[in-house]
């Protein structure tokens, strides 16, 4: 039986992932651009870390358990401006890259910069919005489970909320880019976007994030937890954890550099 010439052609099937695409582009984006991104990196990847590990008191190494969780909270109540503060001064860098290296009309480092600040308070919006909804779904899972189980209800839910956490981070991965390239001012509209990219892709997505994850873990141990056992004991405790808090902080700037570089990737392959 012939289709009507009537009838309306079924949509083409959309296109999957395809990690190793975006790796090669996140690549070639980091190479063509090796004049300005590491500049970028240091100011606002490197210089906030560095400031953290130098200003921000560690837990005693004698606490354990909630004793240590407890001095980690007070640490951060006493500290939060300051952890704020630099937080908001990562994601205006990543935002900042992002247009550099997403933005079509291949603006300037100090345009790219205007319009990072312009796009923070929406990113900042979408982002409370997307923690309500995971918290709010954490709170659904963990409250049936924990009055029925008690302790080991509540112990059991952590395995489905980090399972949930991790679905709406890969689904909500290109919002950065989505708000910042393509200039989106409303956060619902921001989240919808990157949903809808994301669709029938996440799977894939979900692996290549993971074994990102895994080796930044890797390249992290090797780079600053061996090196820095052996600063430790041979220049002593001070000195050598002042070393090694400015190896942390070089490393995590490239792989936060990398990190940006491969979502404006997986942006730029789910936009065609």
């Amino acid at each position: 039986m012939n289709r009507n010439d009537n009838e309306p052609a079924s949509p083409a099937p959309r296109p999957g992932f395809d990690p190793a695409r975006a790796w090669s582009e996140a690549t070639a984006m980091l190479k063509a651009n090796k004049a300005i991104l590491p500049v970028l990196a240091g100011l606002f990847f490197l210089v906030p870390q560095v400031l953290m590990t130098a200003l921000l008191p560690d837990v005693p190494a004698n606490l354990e358990g909630e004793a240590a969780t407890e001095a980690a909270l007070e640490i951060f109540a006493a500290w939060w401006p300051l952890v704020l503060a630099m937080a908001l001064l990562q994601a205006t860098g990543m935002l900042a890259i992002i247009v550099l290296l997403a933005d079509r009309a291949r603006p300037t480092v100090a345009e790219a910069l205007r319009k990072a600040a312009k796009s923070l308070p929406v990113y900042i919006a979408a982002t409370l919005v997307l923690v309500a909804g995971v918290g709010l779904t954490a709170l659904l899972i963990a409250m049936p489970l924990a009055m029925i189980g008690g302790e080991s209800g509540a112990a059991v839910a952590i395995v489905p909320i980090i399972a949930a956490g991790l679905w709406v981070n890969v689904r909500t991965l290109v919002l950065a880019p989505v708000i910042a390239a393509e200039r989106e001012g409303n956060p619902f509209d921001a989240l919808k976007r990157s949903w809808a990219m994301t669709t029938g892709r996440s799977a894939r997505i979900l692996f290549f994030v993971m074994m990102f994850v895994l080796a930044a873990l890797v390249v992290s141990v090797v780079t600053t937890a061996v090196p820095g056992a052996i600063l430790v004991t041979t220049l002593g405790q001070e000195t050598g954890r002042a070393i090694v808090g400015l190896i942390e902080g070089f490393v995590s700037a490239a792989v936060m550099l990398a990190w940006t570089a491969l979502i404006v990737a997986i942006y730029r392959q789910l936009a065609r």
